[in-house]
């Protein structure tokens, strides 16, 4: 029989390969973030430094957004090199008790959405809620991207901190488009993946009517898969990803572009990966 080698000992969670972690204390939020840094793996074209892509709900995103950037970025007419970030929040164990499901409730939702709030108070462990857990805080969010993290970035890494896009999904998803509308010069590129803009009665939609437009060229991708509304009807994604681009159609400026993919044959648990590729090729399309 062959010699049974010794058992493997578990040594840690195991990062993406060429990334570096870091823990970031913000100040504005009144908390302790994950920050996960990916350099690129080619060289930007014409000495250029990569700019920065931003991902919030990174306990989720980072590994796959960070593996697509690069990866895409070896493509023929392909976006160019770019420095993703992940936003993360420290879990426990393998993070069993879901305190990122819980945590990013705070930070990237615009307001409260009280029945939303009971129903996660009385849900099962582990994402039942307990008073500890706020919402409404993506204002508070927005100021650490601005005042602390982009800051940070710009003097560290060997980026151009000036060309920057984002992309969420689900309630990352909202962030996206409420930062849009609230503070668009934040980024250049907007990536929205299956927004919640169920929340709050739909509150994303309504504050449309009180978007801070920018006087710069602004683009925007959003995606939603074309199960989503099967797979919970309440929440109508597909019909709600469509108005929020068909209204923002109607009152946009024209300096921002828009596109959307309805993505056949996937899910809410599914869409991210290609929703985020859809979204760079929308955004850094090169003949």
């Amino acid at each position: 029989m062959p010699k049974i080698p010794p058992h493997p000992t578990l040594i840690g969670p195991t990062p993406v390969l060429g990334s570096e972690r870091y823990h970031f204390q913000s100040l504005k939020v009144g908390g302790i973030f994950l920050v996960d840094i990916a350099m690129p793996t080619m060289p930007a074209p014409d000495g250029q430094k990569p700019g920065l892509l931003i991902v919030p709900d990174g306990n989720q995103c980072f590994s796959a957004a960070a593996g697509l950037a690069r990866g895409m970025a070896m493509e023929p007419g392909g976006p160019p090199p770019l420095c993703v970030v992940g936003i993360s929040y420290e879990v426990s164990g393998r993070g069993e008790k879901a305190e990122h499901h819980k945590i990013r409730h705070r930070d990237l939702t615009p307001c409260g959405d009280e029945a939303y709030e009971a129903m996660m108070r009385a849900a099962p462990p582990p994402f039942k809620w307990d008073d500890s857990i706020k919402t409404g805080g993506a204002a508070e969010f927005r100021q650490f991207l601005r005042d602390e993290l982009l800051p940070w970035l710009a003097e560290s890494f060997d980026v151009n901190a000036q060309d920057r896009t984002i992309a969420g999904i689900s309630l990352g998803g909202l962030f996206v488009l409420d930062t849009l509308l609230q503070e668009p010069d934040l980024f250049d590129r907007y990536i929205a993946i299956s927004p919640s803009v169920w929340w709050a009665d739909k509150y994303v939609l309504k504050q449309m009517e009180n978007a801070n437009w920018s006087q710069q060229p602004k683009s925007l991708h959003l995606s939603v898969g074309s199960g989503e509304e099967a797979q919970d009807p309440n929440a109508k994604m597909v019909s709600n990803a469509t108005a929020f681009a068909e209204k923002l159609n109607q009152q946009k400026p024209e300096r921002l572009d828009v596109g959307l993919d309805i993505v056949e044959g996937e899910t809410h648990m599914s869409i991210f990966s290609p929703g985020f590729s859809r979204g760079l090729r929308h955004h850094f399309a090169r003949p």
